[in-house]
């Protein structure tokens, strides 16, 4: 955890390049919701949402590694991400119709296959930014994310997730170098952030 801003030091192979606003105390992140709970490691420039007993929930996203039809089954997507099966997932703009991932081939050495059982109900293109819903079934109006996301989060040194604490500052103003980020963003996901400058 950081002491005071003044002590931050702006880094370009950082996510992290300004602090104006953070939020005392930071979290722990729920490491049960995690691909590898009890171990690895997790970098700074996760999108977090922070619930009312200070427990931090990762925002899942990941990236389409190809377009993807309305009725397919399978989604190709690129292995930097955190989903297992179980999850429910749908696109950012909650315009296709979200599913459970039945289970992932993680089998090819470029992508990961998330198997849904039915189709999206909407197509969707190579690079297109897929996230974590709170059902499954659901579009439109009657659609959400599981956590919207509230802060980013801040460690200058990647979080042993085997530690007992697995804590990250968290800042909710400031400047993100998108390219150093663990996990995809879009548009719709930055607009959730008007105090972050992606860069």
């Amino acid at each position: 955890m950081r002491g005071s801003l003044l002590e931050f030091k702006p880094n370009p192979n950082r996510a992290i390049q300004s602090i104006y606003e953070d939020i005392a105390g930071g979290c722990t992140l729920n490491k049960s919701e995690l691909k590898n709970g009890a171990s690895g490691y997790m970098s700074e420039g996760i999108l977090i949402h922070l619930d009312n007993l200070k427990l931090g929930h990762l925002v899942k996203t990941c990236q389409a590694w190809t377009s993807f039809t309305d009725s397919a089954t399978g989604i190709k997507v690129y292995k930097n991400h955190e989903f297992k099966a179980g999850d429910v997932i749908t696109n950012t703009a909650l315009t296709t119709i979200s599913r459970n991932i039945i289970d992932i081939d993680t089998s090819a050495i470029s992508y990961d296959l998330l198997n849904i059982g039915s189709g999206f109900g909407a197509s969707g293109l190579f690079g297109s930014v897929l996230i974590e819903a709170l059902s499954s079934g659901v579009s439109g109006m009657d659609a959400s994310y599981k956590y919207s996301p509230d802060a980013i989060g801040l460690s200058e040194s990647p979080v042993d997730m085997a530690r007992l604490n697995s804590g990250f500052a968290l800042m909710v103003r400031g400047t993100v170098r998108e390219a150093n980020i663990p996990y995809p963003v879009d548009d719709t996901i930055k607009a959730l952030f008007p105090l972050i400058r992606f860069v």
